[in-house]
């Protein structure tokens, strides 16, 4: 009986040997795989305006001279102009001043004559990453014709960050000198578009 008894335990004992190794080698540790977040992406923010500049421009443009009793109109084929400023990057909002000359060529019904305005202007635009749209407005010097008048220039422009020091842009300018040559009456107007190149430092 206790023969029987030991023979009919022995096969139960010998599975729960046989099947220990079996179990353990099911408990191994899971491999963890490494995750591999990417870096946030790089927002160009565009350009920095901060900083001085110095540049040339080319325009063209029209006017208009006043007196009590008559008015006489005048084409600008050419002007050639220098200008140097400082620009001021704060956020949003993009200020500063420029010292500008134009040297411009008058026709007058076929009558010719030079003449340069030398205008100290300040700019207050928007920064729209590498585009500046901007409006100025400052005090101008007239001379022209052996005469000389101040006044003021206001106008706006669009400039453009080609490369970190490169830039271009257009500008349009409205020139207004009341009682040119100490005469009294005699208004000149003049507007005035020009493209520019600018070199930022």
């Amino acid at each position: 009986m206790r023969k029987i008894i030991l023979t009919s335990l022995t096969p139960v004992a010998l599975t729960a040997v046989l099947a220990a190794p079996a179990l353990a080698g099911n408990l191994e540790e899971p491999v963890v795989e490494e995750v591999v977040t990417a870096p946030a992406p790089v927002v160009d923010l565009g350009a920095d305006w901060t900083g001085f500049y110095t540049g040339l421009s080319l325009g063209t443009g029209s006017g208009s001279v006043e007196g009590d009793d008559d008015e006489a109109d005048f084409d600008i084929n050419n002007s050639f102009g220098a200008q140097a400023g400082y620009l001021w990057d704060n956020g949003s909002l993009v200020y500063g001043g420029e010292l500008a000359y134009q040297s411009l060529q008058l026709d007058s019904g076929g009558s010719e004559s030079d003449g340069d305005v030398l205008a100290l202007k300040g700019r207050l635009g928007y920064d729209a990453g590498n585009f500046l749209p901007y409006a100025t407005a400052g005090f101008a010097n007239l001379n022209a014709d052996g005469e000389s008048g101040d006044g003021y220039v206001l106008g706006a422009g669009l400039e453009y960050a080609a490369t970190e020091n490169i830039r271009l842009r257009g500008e349009y300018l409205n020139h207004q000198f009341d009682d040119f040559g100490d005469t009294s009456g005699n208004d000149v107007s003049a507007d005035t578009f020009s493209l520019g190149l600018n070199y930022a430092f």
